[in-house]
């Protein structure tokens, strides 16, 4: 979290003052944790807006434009889609892996009685979504029951995103209970992608794959922090995991198991240094000099800068430097890759809504009555309590919330229906239509809790 400076702190430039005025207000947004669900929504809409006013083959174009890395006679070439969805994809379950582990060490899940009410939610808020899901394709004898997978994500940037916006008409329990929710509803996701949408597996690439984590926990043991090791070993790992038929996507969840979170020093070296290296700098301070004229001060303000890097955890620190490229590149670019959808202009055949309506009926109902239920057993049992502050009122809005599966249940999508165009453009709309209506659900519920009940 950076520190605001106040302005007698300041060294302005000559234009300065006058550009604050019109970039502060925009930095504030770009800090905003809104800003990433608002990226997804218009990456999202131009996508849509291409492909139904008259641009579906430039859209189709730029989905199959081809990247090609060679070297020599070495060449691994693939669409642009390919390269999003089963590469820089890695990055954003990188951070997601990161944020597990951290929830599970010192987070919401860190502790068995605390962790059980959100883990209860997310099993009701996978189960029900799937079994909806599961009916509907039964009953309007379809065989696309490989879909099941779809309904059962959630998109925590969409879901919190509202939750800011809705600002102290909702306590602040509801986000961390969401959030625990929804790294939960991940863990689900990721192992669905890893045991039943993988073909093939090629043993001696997961052989490899099982080698190269190893060397990533040696290194970790060992004491090493230096992000180059983790990098060429993410990179190797994801290489042999996409070669082994699992989904490339897994590895990054690996990866980021294998990050330190000790770090360098100890809190207390970080003081004594510190304090030492302040009052060196005091020592040698003239308010008239100039630091750019003054080397050894310079000097000083860049050790302190090391000091800080080796007191604190690589765990949080590189999730904090990845998070902004990845949710407002990556992210953005995934969406508008997957979520490009024909709207039908006539009504479609009863058999061609099938996947649609089971997709709909999971995130919608599936999540909404699957978290509140599973959330009011536990209490009821004694095995979880609320946390302060936190009704009823708002778990139902959150099970809601919980229903939009836009990044999630695209990527599912793409996986379940692989090769069968027409049954993903049906699951498309099924998502878009299902986390539209779940948003506006869950948000209204949020609204209309009495007032009394949302003071924190």
């Amino acid at each position: 979290m950076k520190k605001k400076l106040a302005e007698t702190s300041r060294i302005h430039a000559p234009l300065e003052r006058s550009f604050l005025k019109l970039s502060s207000p925009i930095e504030s947004f770009i800090n905003s944790q809104a800003l990433t669900g608002m990226a997804l929504l218009i990456a999202a809409l131009i996508a849509i807006l291409m492909v139904n006013l008259g641009w579906q083959q430039n859209y189709q174009a730029i989905n199959s434009l081809m990247l090609t890395i060679s070297l020599g006679e070495w060449q691994f070439g693939h669409t642009v889609h390919y390269w999003i969805n089963d590469g820089l994809m890695v990055l954003f379950f990188f951070i997601l892996g990161l944020e597990i582990k951290y929830e599970c060490l010192v987070g919401a899940l860190s502790n068995i009685k605390d962790a059980s009410l959100v883990v209860l939610m997310a099993i009701g808020g996978m189960l029900l979504p799937a079994l909806f899901y599961l009916v509907t394709v039964w009953f309007g004898d379809v065989d696309s029951f490989q879909g099941w997978g779809i309904p059962m994500a959630t998109d925590t940037a969409f879901a919190i995103a509202i939750l800011t916006l809705l600002g102290s008409r909702v306590p602040r329990s509801a986000a961390v209970v969401l959030t625990g929710l929804a790294i939960v509803d991940d863990m689900g996701a990721v192992a669905v992608i890893g045991l039943f949408y993988t073909e093939q597996i090629d043993s001696l690439s997961l052989v490899w794959a099982g080698l190269t984590l190893l060397g990533l926990l040696l290194i970790n043991m060992l004491g090493m922090r230096r992000p180059v090791f983790y990098l060429a070993g993410g990179v190797l790992l994801w290489w042999f995991i996409l070669q082994s038929g699992v989904h490339a996507t897994t590895a990054g969840i690996l990866a980021a198991m294998m990050v330190p979170t000790r770090p360098y020093a100890k809190k207390t070296w970080f003081r004594h240094k510190m304090l030492k290296l302040v009052k060196t700098y005091q020592e040698m301070d003239n308010p008239n000099t100039p630091i750019i004229e003054d080397k050894k001060r310079h000097a000083l303000a860049i050790q302190a800068e090391d000091i800080a890097k080796r007191t604190t955890t690589p765990i949080i620190r590189w999730g904090n430097s990845l998070d902004k490229p990845v949710s407002l590149i990556i992210l953005p670019l995934f969406a508008f890759l997957n979520a490009g959808v024909l709207l039908p202009s006539v009504m479609p055949e009863a058999k061609d809504l099938v996947i649609t309506l089971g997709i709909v009926l999971g995130l919608v109902f599936g999540k909404g009555l699957g978290i509140s239920l599973f959330a009011w057993l536990a209490v009821k049992s004694g095995i979880a309590r609320l946390p302060a502050n936190l009704r009823f009122y708002h778990v139902i809005g959150i099970s809601f919330l919980a229903g939009i599966g836009f990044t999630m249940s695209l990527f599912i999508s793409a996986l379940a229906f692989e090769g069968q165009p027409l049954l993903i453009e049906q699951a498309k709309l099924g998502i878009l239509f299902g986390s539209l209506i779940a948003g506006i659900l869950g948000t209204c519920i949020l609204i209309l809790v009495p007032k009394k009940q949302t003071e924190i």
